[in-house]
């Protein structure tokens, strides 16, 4: 069994041919199964009829950050030409049909050379795509395999794996654990069988809060709830909620690499404008008179809703406004249809009472080079962990004063 490759670039011919001409006799891929490496995207596009029928069967994609619509539209807006990271997704076939893959994406952070989840750090959650009838061990150890041959790499490194992943099993027993564990909250809505099962989980005092909020947002005008329709309108909601979440970062003394981001707001349009209807991007806005002071972007996937930004106007922040968005928000998945609300990592105390469950998220990694061990041990496994901590921990002023001498 040989493990197929396509050249990274033209510069790389001779490792392409060094790759090919060597043996897997090391993994245990079925017969007719083989690896090959997708490095552009018209060999992406190539995939898309097999990633769209592996989404469609029951193991193939859980979270809406690896399904093909949310993949290519982030890879054309953030693979332009020669910028970005580099492409390199091991897509597994057996018998010519695609039944594994392996998304990541290659980026270079000082001397280190790192292969990370292909859309990181927008997507939220990793895993791979596998066909029902396939071994997450069998085309794992392949990948591995395959990803141990390849140079220029220094270290595999795997954020947000939860424990319901299709890889979480090898990651665990396989890869070396970056020490940092997290907690995915949600909401399970089949808990409720209408409406009134949903109001029925607030106690008397959370109830009058809800209204005492809705109350003081009334006299500045009118009250409405609603969903928007795709194109202008929401395009020009998602900017607004876009500026103020930075502006509630900013006031705080955090970063949000992907709100400052500014090609996020073009990935969020061409997203919502994909030709597929895998994914439905879900756009509500609060208004009181007529002037919008909250919103929440979300995306519907396999009876999923994924909260992925919530936003409000901050000179309204004394009033809560998102506290009671995130309710009505909850009460249209419901109603809608949607068995799950995903709050998403990290868990922040505002989201337990949003929640029902909480799945855990670890980061694992594989060094391929002494560097990358280095790396992985002394910064992923030591330093990170800690610098993490005290990131939540410290009080918003010495946040602002580190901001402050950052230059931020």
């Amino acid at each position: 069994m040989r493990l197929g490759i396509l050249p990274l670039n033209s510069s790389s011919a001779s490792a392409q041919a060094d790759l090919s001409d060597r043996s897997a006799a090391s993994t245990t891929l079925p017969y007719g199964g083989a690896i090959t490496l997708i490095s552009t995207l018209d060999q992406l596009f190539a995939l898309e009829a097999g990633w769209r029928k592996l989404e469609l069967n029951g193991r193939g994609v859980q979270s809406v950050f690896q399904s093909f619509d949310w993949i290519s539209s982030w890879c054309q807006t953030y693979m332009k030409g020669h910028e970005g990271p580099e492409l390199m997704i091991l897509a597994g076939h057996h018998n010519s049909e695609l039944v594994f893959a392996l998304p990541l994406m290659k980026n270079q952070s000082g001397p280190v050379r790192t292969l990370s989840w292909l859309t990181e750090p927008s997507g939220q959650y990793g895993d791979i795509l596998l066909s029902p009838d396939q071994s997450a061990t069998v085309w794992m150890h392949a990948a591995i395999a395959f990803l141990q041959q390849i140079k220029n790499v220094d270290i595999v490194r795997l954020r947000h794996v939860r424990e319901d992943a299709k890889i979480h099993a090898y990651a665990s027993q396989r890869l070396k654990c970056a020490r940092l564990f997290e907690q995915a909250p949600c909401l399970d809505l089949t808990l409720f069988s209408s409406e009134a099962d949903y109001e029925a989980r607030y106690n008397s005092q959370q109830r009058k809060r809800r209204k005492k909020i809705k109350k003081s947002l009334e006299q500045h005008g009118a009250f409405e709830f609603q969903s928007l329709p795709p194109g202008v309108i929401a395009d020009r909601a998602v900017a607004a909620a876009i500026a103020e979440k930075n502006e509630w970062l900013r006031l705080r003394g955090r970063r949000n690499v992907v709100m400052k981001c500014p090609r996020h707001t073009e990935f969020l349009k061409l997203l919502s404008r994909a030709r597929s209807s895998s994914i439905e991007t879900v756009t509500t806005q609060i208004s009181v008179g007529g002037k919008p002071v909250s919103w929440e972007i979300g995306f519907r996937f396999n009876n999923t809703h994924f909260a992925y930004i919530t936003s409000h106007v901050n000179k309204l922040t004394d009033l809560s406004p998102g506290r009671l968005h995130m309710d009505l928000s909850q009460r249209k998945a419901l109603a809608d249809g949607m068995k799950t609300f995903d709050l998403m990592v990290p868990n922040d105390h505002h989201k337990e009472s949003w929640s029902s469950k909480m799945v855990g998220a670890r980061d694992f990694y594989m060094p391929l080079s002494n560097r990358g061990k280095l790396f992985g041990w002394l910064y992923l496994e030591q330093i990170r962990p800690v610098m993490r901590k005290a990131y939540y921990q410290l009080p918003r002023q010495w946040l602002l004063a580190i901001q402050k001498i950052a230059g931020h």
